[in-house]
């Protein structure tokens, strides 16, 4: 039987061949071109996302901001079983401090169940480093929500319908009738106000000053990156429960021996507005908005810088004044 012999033809001498330094060149170029477009789209996609992560953290910063003035402000005025700070009995030797310095009469303001400061910062207290120019303060005084167990050195209110007294020894006060006949309730303060400042360095923060256990008045950071907060009031001048408008708290309205103060003015309502920054810059983008508060006095925003802003504003109404 007869094989067949396979032989391998060699090609000829010359036909194998590589890329020329042209088609090299050429191929090296889309190589880079492909390069530099994946790189951009990276770059891109990248700053896309710390621009949506930073415009989700100004509005989770807002809104919580906004859910701690919200139910604080509603309760502004009440004092568990009695609606009246009137009948509330505040002794002598009760003493709320600040620093070592006595602050009693402005932080134990029952009739005042909420104020404010119309741009400035006017308490008797320090601000945390120093108070953010042309923003108001927002003064609350009421007490807590729900009942509270008794506790020493904790300022504290029993009130019936018809009588309250104040009280830090954590004992019942004389005369008082357990619950339901009273009830016991933390005696709650704050002030809110914007400083320069924050716990995370240089910049702005929503911060407070509130009531805590020694009778002691404390400055404590709410939320960074809030650069400026603006209070109205929503007054009733007619008593027939509707707001006839919405005022700053300075206004003749409201100010006893001004001219055009009207004495049968109700705050029934609070309108706030919060400009609310991003934490860092984005070297890309520069803000050439213009932000207008709520205060007419005051001229609008128009920061010019590369952080991201928000306007936030809610109008809330009040339950116990």
């Amino acid at each position: 039987m007869k094989t067949r012999n396979h032989c391998h033809r060699q090609p000829p001498a010359g036909s194998v061949r590589g890329f020329s330094l042209v088609e090299l060149m050429i191929t090296m170029a889309i190589g880079l071109v492909l390069i530099l477009g994946a790189v951009t789209i990276y770059a891109s996609g990248r700053q896309n996302f710390r621009t949506f992560e930073n415009i989700a953290r100004i509005q989770d910063n807002g809104r919580f901001a906004l859910s701690r003035l919200g139910p604080d402000v509603r309760l502004a005025g009440y004092w568990g079983r009695s609606y009246e700070a009137a009948f509330i009995d505040v002794p002598d030797e009760l003493t709320v401090t600040c620093g070592g310095a006595d602050v009693t009469a402005w932080a134990l303001a029952l009739d005042e169940g909420i104020g404010a400061i119309d741009d400035g910062y006017d308490l008797p207290c320090p601000a945390f480093s120093a108070a953010q120019a042309d923003t108001d303060v927002l003064i609350l005084r009421h007490a807590s929500s729900r009942p509270a167990t008794l506790r020493a050195g904790t300022l504290q209110v029993q009130t019936a319908r018809t009588n309250g007294v104040m009280f830090d020894d954590g004992l019942m006060p004389a005369g008082f009738l357990p619950a339901p006949v009273s009830e016991t309730h933390d005696v709650v303060v704050h002030a809110y106000y914007v400083d320069q400042s924050s716990s995370v360095g240089d910049m702005p923060s929503l911060r407070r000053q509130t009531l805590v256990a020694g009778n002691q008045i404390q400055d404590q950071e709410v939320i960074p990156g809030v650069e400026n907060l603006q209070v109205q009031f929503g007054i009733d001048t007619d008593d027939d429960g509707t707001v006839d408008r919405y005022v700053d708290p300075d206004h003749a309205a409201l100010t006893p021996g001004a001219a055009g103060f009207v004495p049968t003015a109700e705050i029934t309502a609070v309108r706030l507005w919060l400009l609310v920054r991003g934490e860092l810059r984005e070297p890309a983008y520069e803000n050439s908005a213009t932000y207008t508060p709520l205060d007419g006095d005051l001229a609008p925003i128009t920061p010019a810088d590369s952080f991201r802003r928000m306007p936030l504003s809610t109008t809330i109404f009040l339950r116990n004044q």
